[in-house]
């Protein structure tokens, strides 16, 4: 019985603390891209900073904050960029911007946007393994809890039943 509330704990736990930012960048087709962020669990991203960061220069092209309807309509720039939506530590996400309509008039060299882009999923990957090490971890914390409650018991019940005889 024990052990079920334990695995029910675990399950919720990792439940709660389980959101991931989304974000969906759309090309309107006039020149302008759409950015729209979300949580996975369908909470609004109102706040999340959004930027346009240039893949020739790599500075910020853009930067806002997204309001209450966690949209925004941009501008797209004449020169090669990603999206980056920031919502705190630990959600952020990359995405390469849409080309405008008459195309880039300054390009990056593909190592610098490949290089930009790698270095945003390589975060992703280190903090989706520190959350499965982390929960790792308390699993065996508490299979290690439950055992040693359980020797704990039956090591007194020797105890008790040799000073009974």
């Amino acid at each position: 019985m024990k052990i079920k509330s334990i695995l029910v704990f675990l399950l919720i736990s990792l439940n709660l603390s389980a959101h991931t930012l989304l974000m969906d960048v759309i090309d309107n087709e006039d020149n302008t891209i759409t950015v729209v962020g979300a949580f996975s669990t369908g909470e609004k991203t109102v706040g999340a900073l959004v930027k346009l960061e240039s893949l020739v220069s790599g500075e910020v092209l853009y930067q806002k904050r997204l309001p209450q309807e966690s949209e925004l309509t941009i501008e797209i720039p004449k020169e090669q960029y990603q999206v980056v939506l920031d919502g705190g530590p630990g959600h952020t996400v990359v995405k390469e911007g849409f080309a405008p309509l008459e195309g880039f008039t300054k390009k990056a060299s593909k190592e610098v946007s490949t290089n930009k882009l790698s270095q945003t999923q390589q975060g992703a990957v280190i903090n989706t393994s520190v959350v499965v090490l982390f929960s790792i971890a308390f699993i065996l914390l508490a299979l290690t809890l439950y055992f040693s409650a359980r020797n704990t018991k039956m090591l007194t019940a020797q105890i008790k039943s040799k000073n009974l005889h």
